[in-house]
């Protein structure tokens, strides 16, 4: 039979467990109570649990890009502006980055462009960033960029100081025929090697317009990246490990100029949202036979404010995991949407175009406090 002190300290465990993850100063707070708590709180072992226990990382915060003129010469000059939404306890403090955009969040790291053609991965929990000159074509006609962790068997709870890849796709135009992509490149850059891999080329015939979408997210199901394209009712598919590029037919045209959102479902498979008429259409490609279903419909006008949708409503961003849908209306604002419960919350003035919300555990890092640790409230902690 174990110990009564050991049973004791599991019990203690089991508490901290169902702390909410959005809440780490309270695990912070009970790190000072004692040494046993904050040796407990401290120990490696209770983070993984922890993180296991929770198992989808938490909403941290979001970031926007401000301004909603961004051409394909920003990085030679064009004033731009990221707002960064982080959580402090239980507020969000905005953050200004000027002359930086954000092009995607995954697996803990935002990725962010910068002037004179650089990109930089940015990990907010710590501090760490590289900065990364572009591997673009001379002259693209479009690109696209998305960042994630490629540590072997991570289940992605805490992503942290685990080697990344960014993922760069470009497309060049035709010089002769003007209205025909010539060809689309993609290359990657990888934190182990420290340098981009050699560039892939596709000669894009008879596929044409395939403009990627530069403001839109990607979306990561299983081992394929997935970006919005322009102009036409299509998504463009890039597998990571064979680097073969497909294009993939969204349904029919009701859908032409109106905002999507790539996403992954909670089976596992790809789906995108759409406002369509008031309401928020939910799609998902589960069934490969069938192709695209609609798997739910949710009616905005019996969940938004009175008038919020006096002018139609977009749908532009999605927190994987925990089911948070942002929706733009001109009229009213942002507002973040919580289909598990259908709880809606205005959130703080965005005057961007999509939203990137950044998920990640937040938990106390007192490695060095519990080595050196002391009886009661002379204990110190620090978050990480």
């Amino acid at each position: 039979m174990a110990p009564a002190t050991e049973l004791l300290d599991e019990l203690i465990e089991e508490i901290f467990f169902r702390i909410h993850p959005a809440d780490p100063t309270t695990l912070a707070r009970a790190a000072l109570v004692c040494r046993r708590w904050c040796r407990l709180i401290a120990d490696p072992g209770f983070r993984r649990r922890l993180h296991e226990f929770h198992r989808v990382p938490h909403m941290l915060g979001y970031s926007c890009n401000t301004d909603e003129g961004f051409d394909r010469y920003w990085f030679y000059g064009n004033p731009s502006r990221a707002a960064l939404f982080v959580r402090t306890s239980s507020s969000l403090k905005r953050v200004d980055m000027e002359r930086t955009r954000v092009l995607d969040t995954r697996h803990g790291r935002v990725l962010l462009l910068q002037p004179g053609c650089y990109l930089c991965v940015w990990d907010p929990i710590t501090k760490e960033h590289k900065r990364i000159g572009m591997s673009l074509p001379n002259y693209p006609e479009s690109w696209n960029a998305a960042v994630l962790c490629t540590a072997a068997g991570c289940n992605h709870l805490d992503c942290h100081g685990k080697p990344y890849a960014v993922v760069l796709i470009a497309t060049t135009r035709d010089l002769i025929i003007t209205n025909r992509i010539k060809e689309m490149r993609n290359s990657i850059y990888s934190s182990e090697a420290t340098r981009w891999s050699e560039t892939h080329s596709f000669v894009q015939q008879p596929e044409n317009h395939l403009d990627l979408e530069r403001s839109s997210p990607s979306a990561l199901v299983g081992n394929a990246l997935y970006f919005v394209l322009k102009r036409k009712a299509k998504i463009l598919e890039y597998n990571v490990s064979t680097r073969e590029i497909h294009t993939i037919n969204l349904p029919p045209a009701c859908f032409l100029g109106r905002r999507i959102m790539l996403m992954a479902t909670e089976d596992g498979s790809l789906g995108f949202a759409t406002v369509c008429d008031s309401k928020l259409c939910l799609w998902s490609t589960a069934d490969k036979d069938v192709g695209w279903t609609r798997s739910r419909v949710i009616d905005l006008e019996a969940l938004l404010p009175t008038r919020a949708l006096k002018s139609p409503a977009d749908v532009v961003g999605f927190a994987h995991g925990v089911g948070f849908f942002f929706i733009k209306t001109d009229y009213k604002g942002h507002f973040k949407i919580d289909i598990k419960s259908n709880r809606v919350k205005k959130i703080r003035p965005v005057y961007g175009s999509n939203i990137f919300p950044y998920m990640s555990f937040h938990t106390p890092a007192l490695g060095a406090v519990a080595a050196n640790t002391c009886e009661g409230s002379s204990m110190g902690a620090s978050s990480a």
